[in-house]
């Protein structure tokens, strides 16, 4: 583990979230140079690694390595200038962490499941988790009525 509380895979330079199963992006402590093709953050370019990094430093306003439900919703504003709740964030952070924040690794796996620059990434995963929110909601009303 390093100073965040990162788990590091024996022997393999490679970090993952605590409790995470070992698929989808895996987070290293550098940029690899010879970095395979394919998706993850060995396949994200020099340029875009320290975008993603940059952007999740500007979210995490407390530094402890962790962006909380406050901080995206607080950061979205910020950052997208995106009015969000506390529940698109919540659900938000839940797709991708264990738990009610996410790392870096974590952040990382929302970076890898779309293209474009952090920011438009980002707010297409907003887009997503509201029209899951408003599906869920309309779905319940109608079971309701």
């Amino acid at each position: 583990r390093d100073s965040s509380g990162t788990r590091f895979e024996h022997g393999t330079g490679l970090a993952r979230a605590r409790g995470a199963p070992k698929m989808g992006c895996l987070a290293s402590k550098e940029l690899p140079t010879n970095a395979p093709a394919g998706r993850g953050p060995s396949a994200l370019g020099q340029e875009l690694w320290k975008s993603t990094q940059d952007l999740f430093n500007r979210l995490d306003r407390d530094r402890d390595g962790r962006i909380n439900v406050y901080e995206l919703r607080e950061g979205a504003l910020r950052e997208l200038e995106l009015d969000t709740t506390a529940t698109e964030c919540a659900t938000f952070i839940g797709e991708f962490s264990n738990d009610s924040a996410m790392d870096f690794p974590d952040f990382l796996e929302v970076m890898c499941s779309g293209a474009g620059t952090p920011e438009q990434v980002l707010l297409r995963r907003f887009n997503s988790v509201r029209k899951k929110l408003e599906y869920n909601s309309e779905d319940s009303c109608s079971r309701a009525g």
